[in-house]
C-alpha cells in the first residue's frame, strides 16, 4: 500500500506541468489533481504488472565478443528471464547466433516459450 501512496504522490507532481496544458481547455488546479490520482490509481496496477510480469522476456545484447559457447568472434545476446527460465542470478554466459538459436530451440522444446531469436 505504501508504494502505491508513493505512486500517487509521483503523480502529483507532475500536476504543474499537466495543469499549464490543461487550463487553456477550462480546467483548474482541482481538476488536474483529480485527473492525476484517478490516472495514477489506473496507471499503478498496469505499470505494476509490466515491470513485475514474468511474461516479458529480457535479453542482454553485446555488439561484438566471444561465443562461450563454440569461441566464435560475433555479436552476441543472452536470454536473462523469461517465463519459467530465469538467469538474472548466473554466470552470464554470452552466445552467438548460431548457438543462440540452438539453445533457444531446446528451452522451447522444455516447453519454454520464447518469442525472440527464432530466425
Amino acid at each position: 500500500m505504501v508504494k502505491f501512496f508513493l505512486y500517487l504522490l509521483r503523480w502529483q507532481l507532475s500536476t504543474p506541468i499537466l495543469w499549464l496544458v490543461v487550463r487553456n481547455l477550462g480546467s483548474g488546479i482541482l481538476s488536474t489533481i483529480l485527473a492525476n490520482l484517478i490516472g495514477g490509481t489506473i496507471f499503478f496496477w498496469i505499470d505494476k504488472y509490466i515491470f513485475t510480469s514474468k511474461a516479458i522476456e529480457m535479453w542482454h545484447f553485446k555488439e561484438k565478443g566471444i561465443c562461450d559457447n563454440c569461441g566464435k568472434e560475433a555479436p552476441l545476446w543472452r536470454l536473462v528471464l523469461a517465463p519459467g527460465y530465469d538467469k538474472r542470478n548466473a554466470e552470464a554466459k554470452y552466445l552467438c547466433f548460431d548457438c543462440s538459436k540452438k539453445k533457444t530451440d531446446e528451452l522451447r522444446r522444455r516447453g519454454i516459450p520464447i518469442r525472440g531469436r527464432s530466425k
